[in-house]
């Protein structure tokens, strides 16, 4: 089997992956067709409604968008994850729960636009864990959060999915994509392969960004390299503190909506 053959493979690769980690696929000499961002911020001071915002990523999210002069209501399992600070409001629940999502969404007032960046729950911190959380966990969650969104009128929704899901999986190099469906990753991409079937047939405002593997770093230049990864290069890198960056532009821009760039530095 092709699988047992990568046994060393994956322990380098769990050096290096964290959470959605991916590898890019597309030789350096393939012509790179990445174009430059960031898109233009709007100007005006927005609220936003986080799921996800105790993790790594979704805790720099919030930093930066209170940085931004923005507020920010974060609905967490433990409150005691976030640290208390102006702008952020922080509610107790769990977006499995469509009514915990409802009790918060207005609180302190209505969201511009909600972010996700969630991160199933595994056994341990490795990626090729076993999975903890249920099947449908960011599948469901969307589901609930898009309800509450309707019936208060919120069209905008920026999610952080991963590189080698849906349409960019095939432009993935054959042994990613081999680890990423053929380990316990796979829970997590199939799970985000349908929020990204889901979320198209919802007719909401969403940008589905699609981080290559997350590293540890400062914020740094970002590239995008279309919707579906076609040209990225080979395992390509992106910081926390660039996915946080541009998840918070692209809720100051129209320009990404319904779409699901895939970005690198």
């Amino acid at each position: 089997m092709i699988l047992s053959g990568l046994d060393s493979t994956i322990k380098a690769f769990e050096l290096k992956a964290i959470q959605l980690g991916t590898f890019q696929t597309q030789s350096p000499s393939i012509q790179n067709i990445s174009e430059s961002i960031p898109p233009s911020p709007t100007a005006s001071a927005m609220h936003f409604y986080i799921i996800g915002g105790s993790g790594r990523t979704g805790q720099m999210v919030i930093e930066n968008a209170l940085q931004r002069g923005h507020t920010v209501t974060a609905l967490v399992r433990n409150p005691d994850s976030l640290t208390t600070k102006n702008g952020l409001s922080v509610a107790k629940g769990t977006p499995l729960s469509k009514q915990d999502i409802e009790v918060s969404f207005l609180t302190p007032k209505r969201p511009d636009a909600v972010i996700v960046t969630l991160n199933a729950a595994r056994v341990s911190d490795s990626p090729f864990a076993a999975p903890l959380a249920p099947p449908r966990m960011m599948a469901d969650s969307h589901a609930n959060v898009a309800a509450v969104m309707r019936q208060h009128g919120v069209s905008k929704i920026v999610t952080m999915s991963a590189f080698g899901v849906a349409d960019s999986s095939p432009n993935l190099l054959c042994l990613s994509r081999a680890v990423l469906r053929g380990t316990n990753m796979k829970h997590q991409f199939e799970d985000h392969d349908i929020v990204d079937a889901e979320m198209k047939e919802r007719g909401l405002d969403h940008v589905l960004v699609r981080p290559a593997m997350l590293t540890e770093g400062e914020n740094a230049p970002v590239r995008t390299f279309g919707d579906d990864g076609r040209g990225a290069p080979w395992f390509a890198k992106i910081t926390r503190e660039s996915v946080a960056h541009f998840l918070v532009d692209v809720c100051e821009t129209d320009a990404w909506d319904r779409r699901t760039p895939v970005i690198a530095n």
